[in-house]
């Protein structure tokens, strides 16, 4: 098996594992403020923002699902969708860009994004391509933000540095205190440090610490799967990210396995693992340096 098709088997696989956590295939909606939505669906949470004129969509979740995802967001409002945001390139995440690419003004993603993207596409037949970020910010390494302007509405999106993956986008409203994370941010699981895409442990840690300093009390974030956080969610979730820290610093000689057996996980009981996904033994992998973040088999 070539390794587009191992790919492909594993990420089945790992969308089966993670839909099993939240049991959430049918695509549903549900109101965050005056003019934000998250819509639930198999893949990744998709944020749906409303300007006066237009609309904005982040993520697209998987191609098989963009059908009813249009459904989801027509009826919520008539307006056209003027951007797609992707938050990251996993396909659970941007499969639905090359059906939706016609419905759309632009698609905009970190430049690493496009990057990946564009990379993993060159090995497919030409019909199977598409969807690609035809607008980009940031650079390889380093922070990147980009402000839009719609009307009397302004989102910001903001790129802090590796964390989940090398081109994690932060989706902010901050007019009615709505942020969307993409995933940086399991609600409900072990987080997914994917090593191979360039992701980073420490630099989420960080990056989860300093939202937390300005996070709005009453905010509302959207994370990648799993039901909208608040505040409160965000904020156990970065101490959780410190203990494992704190944990793997405090035992530099253990293995990943011998970490995982000696972590208080009582404590943590409220983030699961993800069978066949991500285990303690894979998080502590990513955390040391010495795994991908995720189970791998024989």
């Amino acid at each position: 098996m070539g390794r587009t098709g191992a790919w492909r088997v594993w990420l089945g696989a790992a969308l089966l594992a993670v839909g099993s956590l939240w049991a959430a295939p049918e695509t549903r909606v549900e109101r965050l403020s005056s003019h934000a939505y998250v819509i639930f669906g198999p893949g990744g949470n998709v944020g749906l923002f409303l300007a006066p004129e237009q609309a904005i969509l982040v993520d697209s979740q998987l191609a098989d699902g963009v059908p009813e995802l249009l459904k989801a967001v027509r009826s919520v409002t008539p307006k056209p969708i003027r951007y797609l945001v992707n938050t990251h390139v996993h396909p659970d995440h941007v499969g639905g860009n090359a059906a939706l690419e016609p419905q759309v003004q632009a698609i905009i993603a970190h430049a690493n994004v496009r990057t990946r993207m564009a990379k993993a596409q060159a090995r497919l037949d030409p019909a199977r391509r598409g969807g690609l970020p035809g607008i980009v910010f940031g650079e390889e390494e380093g922070r990147g933000r980009m402000d839009l302007l719609l009307g009397d509405e302004e989102f910001h999106l903001l790129h802090l540095g590796p964390a989940h993956t090398d081109g994690d986008l932060i989706f902010g409203f901050p007019a009615e205190h709505v942020l969307q994370m993409g995933d940086m941010f399991f609600n409900g699981s072990l987080p997914f440090i994917d090593v191979a895409q360039g992701g980073d442990f420490a630099g989420l840690t960080a990056q989860i610490t300093a939202i937390c300093g300005w996070l709005p009390e009453d905010a509302k974030v959207i994370p990648g799967h799993g039901p909208v956080a608040g505040r409160h969610d965000l904020e156990r979730y970065r101490d959780f990210l410190k203990a494992v820290q704190a944990h793997a610093l405090g035992h530099p000689d253990q293995e990943p396995a011998a970490l995982a057996a000696s972590f208080p996980r009582a404590a943590w009981a409220d983030f699961k693992p993800i069978e066949g996904f991500v285990s303690w033994a894979s998080l502590f992998g990513a955390v040391t340096g010495k795994g991908p973040g995720r189970e791998t088999k024989p």
